[in-house]
């Protein structure tokens, strides 16, 4: 995987506080959407981001990720990374 940008289907962010002490995040996490990431964010500020563990050269790793966009298929996310220009990388759930 050396892509900058992946697809993975994810319950949408909402806030730090997580799904067990907000109301919006625990919504949230009742449906899942296929969310466009960029796993190589832009190091302008130190701001604490969310990690995901990816396969680099047969090794997991750790990268931090900012979510670009959310979309209802997978279909709908490769039209609009195409369009952008971005080359994607799909996570399969495991």
């Amino acid at each position: 995987m050396t892509e900058k940008y992946v697809l993975k289907r994810m319950a949408r962010m909402h806030c730090a506080r997580g799904p067990n002490r907000c109301k919006t995040c625990k919504e949230y996490a009742k449906e899942k959407k296929v969310a466009l990431l960029d796993t190589d964010p832009d190091d302008l500020e130190l701001i604490a981001r969310p990690m995901i563990e990816l396969k680099f050269e047969g090794e997991k790793i750790f990268v931090p990720y900012d979510v670009l966009a959310y979309f209802d298929t997978f279909e709908e996310a490769k039209a609009y990374a195409r369009k952008k220009n971005y080359t994607v990388s799909i996570l399969t759930e495991e």
